[in-house]
């Protein structure tokens, strides 16, 4: 009989099948009832880890936790009696609920559903988040532990080459600082007063329109950013850069009168010893304007290297949640450079008109700079669990801060009937006048401790958002407000008396003071 190609095929199939058939059951039959079931249940049975496993009392198959891999390891006591286990491969993975006994000590590998009360717990796929498993942490143990660990991370190199593993995050600042004090700058009288009692302190219905008090102490807004790579592939060693800019804040005073309201300048008169004042507006005499015009802007940046210092994962209940839930812990030490940078003004003008017509621009201006470096040590702590992230650290910088203020004053007159009748400039205002006018820098040692607080939630395994606690302190920092001296002489108000008698006030003299700045930030982290 002749055959075809697919005849040949299927005539070979059916004797292949007989043959197995007639072994297998021959096999089967000397083996015995029990051992039939035995070898049917091994056939059957194969491991199956991360996606499923099978229920062995119902058949069906059971999800099994990110976290089955997660153990809990437990010291041997001396009078314990340690269960041998089966022999396995050393490179095998345990099986759940499995004893493995390894010198001295027992691990039970817990992902079992059936040691997992209520459904809720370190064993159980709903609470185990993924902060450990889809980050990483088995490739470096608790090292890397909520951290995004890369399969090639970034080392140096003698050809272009670019980090593998880092960060970048930026933040909302809505910030208080520590209010810039004034002394008094503008007055008036709630009643009528004569000439000499116009705007002094202490006369009757006297009261401060601007100054003696703390101003600059509303809400400051800005940006934060830092960014950094890590150095090996644990994330062990790592180099970071941060900066922040809460941007100028400043405030505005402008007043103007033809006489009434009464406007003027207090000072203390060192010529009589008594309070005094000069008028920017009075009825019959003169009347006129006055602004007052103050800033402040802060800064800072720095340079850091990060070492890890402690790292651990486990098991508890307690942060943001009631199961109990794998949790990781990493504690980092840095060292760096910190540098801050503070500018802060006032400036007070008057433009006057006498009833003769002539004109009067008088102005004061104080500014100060302070800018900080110094070396930089702190201590920082991530918790995970689940989601949520909790960071933590302090910080402490030590160095030198350098002071500047800067005063200057003038006055231009112009009086239609004098000689020259064209404007004159003079040097000196009211409250700066040639003997304070001037720069006068120092260094001064300070430091700068500064507390963080920061709450995280993953929303994927790059991104995390995050809202934050912050305060900085810095000692020795000069200020405007420290540094108007309001004790005048009137002989040196331009043009000055000749012959100049009496004593050269107001003067300067350095008046360091302390700075904080607090509150809260809002943004995200980015992890590659």
């Amino acid at each position: 009989m002749t055959l075809s190609r697919g005849n040949l095929g299927f005539t070979m199939a059916l004797v292949l099948c007989q043959a197995w058939f007639t072994f297998h059951g021959n096999s089967a039959a000397a083996a015995g009832p029990g051992q039939s079931t035995e070898s049917a249940a091994r056939a059957s049975w194969r491991p199956v880890r991360g996606a499923s496993a099978p229920d062995l009392a119902t058949g069906s198959a059971t999800p099994a936790s990110n976290a089955a891999r997660v153990s809990v390891v437990r010291q041997a006591s001396a009078q314990e009696e340690i269960m041998p286990a089966p022999i396995v491969d050393a490179g095998a993975v345990p099986m759940d609920g499995q004893i493995v006994v390894h010198e001295g000590h027992h691990e039970i590998v817990m992902g079992d559903p059936a040691m997992v009360s209520g459904g809720c717990g370190c064993g159980d796929a709903g609470c185990d988040g993924f902060a450990c498993d889809s980050m990483g942490c088995n490739s470096c143990g608790p090292a890397g532990c909520g951290e995004l660990i890369g399969n090639n991370t970034w080392r140096p190199c003698l050809t272009l080459c670019l980090p593998q593993d880092g960060w970048f995050s930026a933040e909302y600042l809505g910030w208080y600082q520590d209010g810039m004090s004034l002394p008094p700058l503008v007055s008036s009288n709630t009643t009528t007063v004569t000439r000499p009692q116009a705007g002094v302190i202490g006369s009757p219905g006297y009261t401060t329109l601007f100054g003696d008090d703390e101003i600059l102490d509303s809400e400051i807004e800005g940006v934060r950013i830092g960014f950094g790579i890590w150095l090996d592939n644990c994330h062990t060693w790592g180099i970071g850069a941060d900066m922040f800019n809460v941007g100028e804040i400043s405030t505005r005073y402008e007043n103007s009168s033809d006489g009434s309201p009464i406007l003027a300048r207090p000072f203390f008169n060192t010529a009589t010893g008594l309070e005094d004042s000069e008028l920017v507006a009075f009825p019959g005499v003169v009347s006129g304007r006055v602004t007052v015009d103050a800033t402040s802007e802060f800064q800072g940046w720095g340079v850091h290297f990060k070492r890890l210092r402690c790292a651990d994962e486990g098991c508890t209940g307690g942060f943001l949640c009631g199961c109990p839930q794998h949790f990781c812990r990493r504690t980092e030490g840095l060292f760096g450079y910190r540098g801050l940078q503070l500018d802060e003004s006032v400036a007070i003008q008057e433009r006057l008109t006498g009833t003769a017509g002539e004109q009067f621009v008088i102005s004061d201006s104080f500014t100060t700079r302070n800018q900080f470096n110094g070396f930089d040590l702190g201590w920082t702590q991530r918790l995970v669990r689940g989601y949520w992230t909790l960071d933590t650290g302090v910080r402490l910088a030590l160095g030198t801060n350098r002071q500047t203020v800067t005063i200057a004053g003038s006055s231009v007159i112009t009086d239609p009937a004098g000689t020259p009748s064209t404007p004159q400039t003079f040097q000196g205002g009211l409250l700066a006048q040639r003997s304070n006018i001037g720069s006068y820098t120092q260094d001064e040692f300070a430091v700068v401790p500064e507390l963080n607080a920061k709450l995280g939630y993953q929303l994927t395994d790059n991104l995390r958002l995050t809202v934050g606690y912050t305060f900085i302190y810095w000692s020795n920092v000069v200020r405007p407000g420290e540094h108007i001296d309001t004790d005048l002489n009137p002989a040196l108000l331009p043009p000055e008396s000749d012959p100049f008698t009496g004593v050269l006030r107001p003067s300067f003299a350095f008046d360091t003071t302390d700075y904080w700045a607090q509150g809260i930030s809002v943004g995200g982290e980015y992890r590659w």
